[in-house]
């Protein structure tokens, strides 16, 4: 085959305009003739060509079952990011829930320790009603230092709901983002509109 035939087949090739045997003519060529050092180019595309067509295609699913492995493995990934960021969260309100407790505990133990300060003289309490109303002034006492220390849990519980209410904002920024690719969208297929017009 000439020079100018090879040449004028390659410009209607790469202009899409050739037939299957035109086709076939050229790899034909190229894959079996000497070429001149300005078609080496060419060669080596068409011997691309033909040992791309040689490796065995994977199955018509593939890309369904590829995408459906990137979308497994990103929801994975989001589990795994909000199960660690709301054990982060549980673990320090738990942490600040137990040096309260235990704030409160010491406290109580010191105040009641200092209220029945047991001396040699007071060590045996012989009537039973004052036994009674010193245990009850004791738990009375108890019960007073609790209630003042779980009014403070409030506070608590309003973190917890905000955190809640972040993870809803999250998600909306999520949708946000959808919504932008979208838009892209939207702004191609106008560009794609004005240009065939």
């Amino acid at each position: 085959m000439d020079q100018k035939k090879i040449k004028a087949l390659l410009s209607d090739y790469y202009q899409g305009e050739t037939s299957r045997e035109d086709e076939d003519a050229l790899m034909n060529y190229f894959l079996n003739s000497q070429v001149p050092a300005e078609l080496e180019v060419d060669r080596l595309f068409f011997i691309s060509l033909n040992e791309s067509a040689r490796e065995e295609i994977p199955d018509g699913q593939f890309e369904e079952k590829l995408f459906a492995a990137i979308e497994e493995q990103g929801l994975k990934n989001d589990r795994k990011g909000t199960i660690t960021k709301l054990l982060i969260t549980v673990s320090g309100i738990a942490a600040g829930i137990l040096i309260l407790a235990g704030s409160y505990f010491l406290l109580i133990e010191k105040q009641i320790e200092d209220r029945f300060l047991v001396t040699e003289e007071h060590s045996t309490i012989d009537d039973t009603q004052i036994a009674y109303n010193e245990a009850r002034d004791a738990l009375l006492l108890v019960s007073q230092v609790m209630n003042k220390g779980t009014g403070q849990l409030v506070a608590l519980s309003r973190m917890t709901d905000a955190t809640r209410e972040l993870a809803m904002i999250n998600k909306f920024n999520k949708g946000a983002n959808n919504l932008q690719a979208i838009g892209k969208f939207d702004e191609t297929m106008n560009g794609i509109r004005r240009t065939n017009e």
